[in-house]
């Protein structure tokens, strides 16, 4: 009586089963094949265009062994790129400090203050405007910052100014955007902190005669300096590459690093505008690097000395 085979695939699969050493590869192989397809490729891609290793012939980009820094040296000839870089950097300070001001107090209370039974549903709440579309809320708050939109209507009606204010197209609105769509990347790594807060070190600091203000800076503050620092890395690096927001709620002068990317890789054709943005890009990678580096190596040292 003969055997009837297997199907090929079926063998493979017993094979896997079988072997422990082939199921780690697999779990190790395959995450590591996609961090080199979507993450390491387009970076070392992104490089050798700004060091000038691609050449033009008709319309295809031809690779030529060769390094060079034209492109960074153009990038910082051109009018406003410096003045972009610092609006950048000016736009995320702002927005971290921000969101963290505005942030602490709601995670506090939730994390502190609320009952347990109801954390989980206020976190809920929080969560859900921000299930909308990203443009349509910035839609929504253009709306609300036109000078015949519905903030310059109450403050109209209630008599606080006479005439409508300029918000949309300034920096002003640029920032609130920016805080209003990053505030639940700050609220969430502070709560998830205080809500893990042994809550017997604040009755044994009031137990000892540490008054509220006191038993918060001593005690509370400095335990919840780790979601702060996460928080602020959450919504610094990409509030420094924004360019939607400044784009939508902006003038003319609200241009950003972010911007300055996205115009030369459209706008300026050809390998120049790809070298260009490249080069952009990576500046703007080294710079977060740096400054993320000796942001942990500061607050994260003093985190661990507490």
């Amino acid at each position: 009586m003969s055997h009837r085979q297997e199907p090929w695939y079926i063998t493979i699969l017993d094979r896997i089963r079988s072997s422990r050493r082939i199921k780690v590869s697999l779990i190790v192989f395959l995450p590591f094949i996609y961090l080199i397809i979507f993450f390491f490729a387009p970076f070392i891609i992104a490089l050798m265009y700004s060091l000038g290793m691609f050449k033009q012939v008709v319309y295809e980009f031809v690779f030529q062994p060769q390094i060079s820094l034209e492109y960074y040296y153009r990038l910082f000839q051109y009018p406003g790129v410096l003045v972009a870089i610092q609006r950048s950097f000016y736009y995320a300070i702002l927005t971290t400090v921000g969101t963290f001001l505005l942030s602490y107090p709601v995670a506090y209370y939730l994390g502190v203050k609320l009952p347990d039974k109801y954390q989980e549903m206020v976190v809920l709440v929080l969560f859900t405007p921000f299930w909308v579309n990203f443009l349509l809320r910035i839609y929504g708050m253009r709306f609300i910052f036109h000078e015949l939109g519905f903030l310059n209507m109450i403050l109209t009606t209630l008599g606080i100014v006479n005439e409508p204010i300029k918000i949309l197209g300034t920096d002003t609105a640029v920032i609130l955007v920016m805080i209003y769509t990053y505030v639940i990347l700050m609220i969430l790594p502070i709560y998830g902190v205080l809500e893990k807060l042994d809550k017997e070190l604040l009755e044994a600091a009031a137990t000892l005669g540490a008054s509220p203000v006191k038993t918060f800076l001593k005690v509370t503050l400095p335990l919840s300096l780790p979601g702060i620092l996460a928080g602020s890395l959450l919504v610094f690096i990409p509030a420094v590459g924004e360019f939607v927001i400044p784009e939508l709620v902006g003038g003319a002068n609200t241009v950003t690093l972010g911007t300055v990317i996205y115009n030369f890789f459209l706008r300026v054709k050809g390998t120049m505008g790809w070298g260009l943005g490249s080069a952009a890009g990576l500046i703007y990678i080294g710079l977060i690097l740096v400054l993320s580096y000796l942001y942990i190596k500061l607050v994260g040292g003093e985190i661990r000395l507490g």
